[in-house]
C-alpha cells in the first residue's frame, strides 16, 4: 500500500510538472484596440479582445469570447526595455490600420506578425 501512495504522488507531481511547462509556452493576455485593425488579412473592430500566442508554433489568435476573430504566424523578439502599457505597431494601407507588432504591458517580448497582409475594402 505504501508503494501504491509513493507511485500516485510520483504521477501526480509528473503530470502537474508537465501541464505546467505546457502551459509556459502560451501567453494569454487582454487587448483593447481603440481603431479598428487589419490583422492576415481580417477586419478587427476597436473593442476588448482576449489574444493568445503560442510561442512554439508562432501562432497568435484573437479572441472575442469563445469566437476566434482572427488568427496569423508571429515571430518573437526581445527587446532591452519593459513595455509601459500594451504598445501595437501598426502600418497603413490605404484607410486600413495592419498590424505589425504586439508588446505587452511589463514585458520585454515583442510579437512581430510575420503574415500581414491588409484586409479588403469593406
Amino acid at each position: 500500500m505504501r508503494s501504491f501512495g509513493k507511485n500516485l504522488f510520483l504521477g501526480l507531481t509528473m503530470t502537474a510538472l508537465l501541464g505546467a511547462s505546457a502551459l509556459a509556452s502560451e501567453t494569454t493576455k487582454t487587448l483593447t484596440l481603440n481603431r479598428d485593425i487589419s490583422v492576415n488579412g481580417t477586419v478587427v473592430k476597436k473593442g476588448t479582445y482576449k489574444v493568445k500566442i503560442n510561442k512554439e508554433t508562432g501562432e497568435m489568435t484573437i479572441l472575442n469570447g469563445k469566437e476566434v476573430i482572427a488568427r496569423t504566424t508571429v515571430t518573437l523578439n526581445t527587446d532591452e526595455r519593459k513595455a509601459n502599457g500594451d504598445e501595437l505597431a501598426l502600418t497603413q494601407s490605404g484607410d486600413v490600420n495592419i498590424l505589425k507588432s504586439v508588446k505587452f504591458d511589463g514585458s520585454r517580448d515583442r510579437f512581430t506578425v510575420t503574415s500581414a497582409q491588409a484586409a479588403p475594402n469593406q
